[in-house]
């Protein structure tokens, strides 16, 4: 097969941490080519979407772990699966990146352009309300005001483009800092923002788990500072090993088949105390951390999805 893998520069990737890693050196393990671009060597002539793209080989050995051929304009129809990996965040050259990768014909997409763009990370979730805390998006200052006043005067409050724990605060009784940080999240109610109810088990961590063609997979706990609120291992989380509750499977029960029928193959969802909080579908991380703790390489299962998925187009 050949992989097309769009990413952030090779030299920012960290080859200990990387979930894009685990996959191209899985790929490289089964004989597979792989090649590489940035989201900005996308492009389109016509009807036909193409790539500057890289040939890429995943070295086992030596200091580097890459080393790269000469970049050259190929079809994105050449490749047998591609592979949007691009960090977080989801902005306008991200958006439209996925307009060229949907004109693209036959490659096995991971994940689905048009999933990528309809079903925002935090808002996904609130397909299924009832799974998840209470939760009000809005750019109004009076009503996010009042919504923490009905939460006890306690919430949390992420951007809705927000990644890795940016931009989350949690507004605590008594904070005198709330309009503020309200009207730095909402831009002065020229942004939305998602306020949601506290939940107090966040300080015992929350739960990353992965899902594969809707399946749940493996998971970790992501345990916070001391002295933050935050549990997103950019932001400091402590992996721990974990495994799944009944509600976490009946939770992974009712995502799941979304996340197939709009063709997301790789999707790390969160899970805090009962609660749904976010369902990832950019470029979810998770299997590094579970491959060290429990030993499972996740990444095998879903180089095994793709590679069914292609021989089931062909």
């Amino acid at each position: 097969m050949k992989h097309l893998f769009i990413i952030d520069p090779l030299e920012r990737l960290q080859p200990d941490a990387d979930t894009t890693i685990a996959f191209m050196r899985e790929a490289a393990r089964r004989g597979h080519e792989v090649y590489t671009c940035l989201i900005e060597e996308l492009g389109q002539r016509g009807s036909v979407p193409f790539a500057h793209a890289t040939p890429t080989e995943i070295l086992t050995s030596g200091g580097e772990w890459y080393e790269t051929g000469t970049r050259r304009r190929h079809e994105l129809s050449a490749f047998c699966s591609i592979w949007m990996r691009k960090d977080p965040p989801f902005d306008m050259n991200y958006l439209f990146a996925t307009y060229l990768l949907s004109m693209a014909k036959g490659p096995v997409m991971v994940n689905n352009p048009q999933a990528l763009r309809d079903e925002n990370e935090k808002l996904f979730a609130l397909e299924f309300a009832d799974l998840c805390p209470t939760t009000f998006v809005s750019r109004s200052m009076d009503d996010l005001m009042a919504f923490k006043e009905e939460m006890g005067g306690e919430m949390i409050v992420k951007p809705l483009d927000g990644a890795g724990g940016e931009g989350i605060f949690h507004i605590t009784p008594g904070d005198r800092n709330a309009r503020a940080i309200l009207e730095t999240g909402t831009r002065h109610g020229q942004q939305y923002l998602l306020a949601q109810q506290y939940v107090p088990e966040v300080r015992q961590g929350d739960k990353r788990i992965i899902l594969i063609e809707g399946e749940p997979a493996g998971a970790v706990l992501r345990v916070p500072p001391d002295d933050d609120a935050r549990a997103n291992f950019h932001a400091g989380g402590v992996a721990e090993q974990t495994k799944l509750t009944e509600r976490e499977l009946e939770i992974c029960g009712r995502v799941g088949p979304k996340l197939r029928d709009t063709g997301v193959i790789f999707a790390g969802i969160d899970v805090l105390g009962d609660w749904l909080t976010e369902i990832n579908v950019t470029s979810p991380t998770g299997i590094r951390e579970i491959k060290r703790l429990d030993g499972i390489a996740l990444e095998v299962n879903v180089l095994d999805a793709v590679e069914a998925r292609a021989r089931a187009r062909n």
